[in-house]
């Protein structure tokens, strides 16, 4: 708590008025017999949950009084005393008259009460009174003697943070699901009032209590007035920072304009009472054209930041700040504490009845049991819902795509597009639905996802009215499926970073497991250049025959052997691509290799004669070794021929998982070196490194693809003796037997 706030705080409490209110409060909280938990929120107009997190920062301390029972002591329900319903009355008058929040008032203000006001308006077993509190007394709280009585000097009170279990509790199921919310809904609510320039700054503020005042022309330096308030911050790299802060300011005011929500349609009273800022850079303020359907979405998103505005100190003030790294993993009946506060966010966002009963009466997120499957055999699981959905089961509640075809949520997410009942017809009411569901009289189904990629989900709402979802309503809906989208990717994502660790450490090398079986780049590239070494050792061995000896690469003995390259790369991979998309094309890859490795055993007599290497795309390298150009290339040519034609894809190991993709065709390049041509490459003389020498064997194979490409493709590409150039390879043509130069 900041010190700055105890002025103002003695300020209120010297009042005349204020102090008989506190007194008038003291006597109704000594009047009630109970002083339960339950019983101290419903005296102060409080929430239990609100007492719960004022015990957690210290400025309340409850008892937990223990009872003896034959299997052992019971922890009991909180108990408040007198010292504690005192302090709740303080606390009462500051938050609701002196425009104080939880966060800003001291833990002792019990103390600066009884400093102002007369010793016997002190209530017995104060602080100052004849003996410890019992709640002192239960958290070893040390005390000593003065003239006014018994005086506590400090407290070991028991940390709430000490057991790891309640601790993950408090920071996963408590906290977690309403900043996860405040975070996005500040950010989206930006997003619809700011068009999104880049390299600039924008934000939005919350005051607690106060509304702006200064002119928005004018240089906003009086934002510090405001008081405590929740900031959400666009930065230069698209970051997006939210924060509590005790007073809004800026070091250069003039950079920037703000614009109160209030003024921007002053004909519509529904925004008369939003205090919230808009705060962009002066510059762009002029282009600014909010449109009121995105103004009113962003005003609702935000309400419910406001109406929690005492909680707001609790969640991003000071304090115990655990790191959450949130995450599901879809277990049957085992709900997820962020997906089920998203879900009751959504019924608080339908808002009241004049009756004051909630507009929608529950919600449910639906996703698919198995996304594996094709879209139209998936069944959906109720994996989150709302408080009021209580005939539904977390992993249980299943819609059966065979047995539920006229589903609401099915057909959302089949068809992309809300589903919308503004009054059920008695078909729509199955028997076995109204008894889950109760008299839903209209609902809707919202897909999760779906704009780009296949949905994730589907959000469903019903209520017990006609005509419950309004156009606002649907727009609200979209955002709120928005903000389940982004933390279902975030799950999945994060489960996938921890998928397959030890087949990491084993091979680290090997990414996509699916070219598993064949040797990569880097392998050809390492293989090559053992090669390349292998026949500069030979060359050292002329002129000192004492030089150390290797085997060569693919065969043994130490006899140098002409080496031969087939390169292949499939034809029309955008066409494939664009057709069936960029999975079913690395299935393609895939499924080229494995033809390709099957044939290889019918062009070669040897396995120690050739090596298989996957590149990359749909790129494949052949090393051969002791084969001449006419050869090589004769047997390149049978490839292509082989590789023309349709091929057999296995999509997934689901029944019916394959597809048949039509027209394929590949071109070749083939490069043949002598091992004269081979020792030019690595002369002592020339300082050329093994390195380049395998660059430019390794480019040389590129080359010849880049000529197949302009060919059309479907094509063998060798090298021409006569023109000095790589020219599409004809069987009968005689110069290809000639030695490459």
């Amino acid at each position: 708590m900041n010190g700055r706030n105890l002025p103002k705080i003695k300020k209120h409490l010297e009042d005349k008025v204020a102090q008989e209110r506190v007194r008038q409060n003291i006597l109704r909280g000594r009047n009630e017999v109970m002083v339960s938990i339950g019983q101290a929120a419903r005296v102060f107009s409080f929430s239990e949950s609100q007492l719960r997190d004022w015990e957690k920062s210290g400025l309340l301390k409850p008892t937990r009084p223990k009872e003896a029972t034959g299997s052992g002591n019971v922890t009991k329900q909180r108990q408040y005393s007198f010292e504690e319903l005192d302090k709740l009355a303080i606390i009462h008058e500051l938050i609701n008259f002196a425009n104080l929040t939880p966060g800003s008032i001291p833990p002792d203000i019990d103390k600066l009460w009884y400093s102002l006001t007369s010793v016997e308006g002190r209530p017995q077993g104060s602080p100052h009174g004849a003996r410890p509190s019992l709640a002192d007394q239960e958290y070893g709280a040390h005390w000593r003697n003065d003239e006014e009585g018994l005086t506590p000097i400090a407290a070991s009170r028991q940390d709430p943070y000490k057991y790891i279990l309640r601790r993950v509790e408090t920071a996963y199921r408590n906290e977690l699901g309403w900043r996860h919310y405040a975070s996005r809904a500040l950010l989206l609510a930006l997003m619809l009032l700011y068009e999104d320039i880049p390299n600039t700054y924008a934000g939005l503020i919350l005051p607690a209590q106060c509304a702006y005042s200064g002119d928005p022309e004018s240089d906003p330096v009086d934002l510090a007035n405001l008081g405590e308030s929740l900031v959400g911050w666009l930065g230069l790299t698209r970051s997006f920072y939210t924060f509590l802060t005790p007073e809004p300011a800026f070091e250069f005011p003039s950079d920037y304009r703000v614009l109160p929500l209030s003024r921007l349609f002053p004909e519509d009273n529904t925004f008369s009472e939003d205090r919230t800022l808009l705060v962009v850079q002066r510059d762009n303020a002029a282009t600014l054209q909010i449109d009121p359907h995105a103004l009113s979405v962003a005003h609702r998103l935000l309400v419910p930041l406001y109406e929690d505005r005492q909680d707001w100190y609790t969640y991003f003030g000071d304090g115990v700040r655990d790191l959450v790294y949130p995450g599901m993993d879809f277990t049957p009946r085992v709900s997820d504490a962020v997906l089920t506060s998203l879900a009751d966010m959504v019924v608080h966002l339908g808002g009241k009845n004049h009756d004051g009963q909630d507009r929608w009466q529950f919600c449910c997120i639906m996703l698919p049991d198995n996304p594996r499957l094709p879209l139209q055999q998936r069944s959906l699981v109720v994996r989150a819902k709302s408080a009021r959905a209580d005939r539904h089961i977390v992993g249980v509640t299943t819609v059966l795509p065979e047995r539920y075809g006229t589903s609401l949520s099915l057909r959302a997410y089949q068809s992309g597009h809300i589903i919308y009942r503004p009054e059920l017809a008695r078909e729509d009411t199955t028997a076995q639905f109204h008894k889950l569901e109760g008299p839903v009289r209209s609902n809707i189904a919202v897909p999760i996802g779906g704009e780009s990629e296949p949905p994730l989900g589907v959000l469903y709402v019903a209520s017990y009215d006609t005509a419950a979802f309004s156009p606002e309503d649907q727009r609200l809906l979209r955002v709120m499926a928005r903000i389940i989208e982004e933390l279902l990717r975030t799950y999945q994502a994060r489960q996938q970073v921890t998928m397959e660790l030890a087949t990491l450490i084993d091979d680290p090398v090997t990414v996509d497991s699916s070219f598993k079986e064949f040797p990569s780049e880097t392998d050809f590239m390492q293989d090559l250049e053992d090669m390349l070494t292998t026949v500069r050792k030979q060359i050292l061995t002329k002129t000192d025959p004492e030089a150390e000896m290797s085997t060569p690469l693919l065969e043994p003995g130490n006899a140098q052997q002409e080496i031969s390259f087939i390169a292949i790369e499939l034809d029309g991979q955008e066409r494939i691509a664009n057709r069936y998309g960029d999975q079913t094309l690395k299935n393609v890859y895939k499924a080229v290799g494995l033809r390709i490795w099957g044939l290889l055993p019918t062009l070669f007599s040897n396995n120690a004669e050739y090596k298989l290497y996957y590149m990359s795309a749909g790129r494949f390298y052949l090393l051969l070794r002791g084969f001449s150009l006419e050869e090589t290339a004769g047997k390149a040519e049978r490839l292509r021929k082989i590789l023309e034609g349709s091929i057999h894809v296995r999509q997934s190991d689901l029944p019916g998982g394959s597809l048949i993709v039509p027209k394929l065709s590949a071109h070749l390049a083939v490069t043949w070196y002598t091992p004269e041509k081979l020792e030019e490459f690595l002369d002592p003389t020339q300082s050329r490194s093994i390195a380049d020498v395998s660059s430019t064997l390794y480019h040389s194979l590129d080359f010849g693809l880049n000529s197949g490409t302009n060919e059309g493709g479907n094509v063998t590409i060798a090298w021409d003796r006569a023109t000095r150039m790589y020219v599409p390879y004809s069987p009968d043509e005689d110069s290809l037997t000639q030695d490459m130069t």
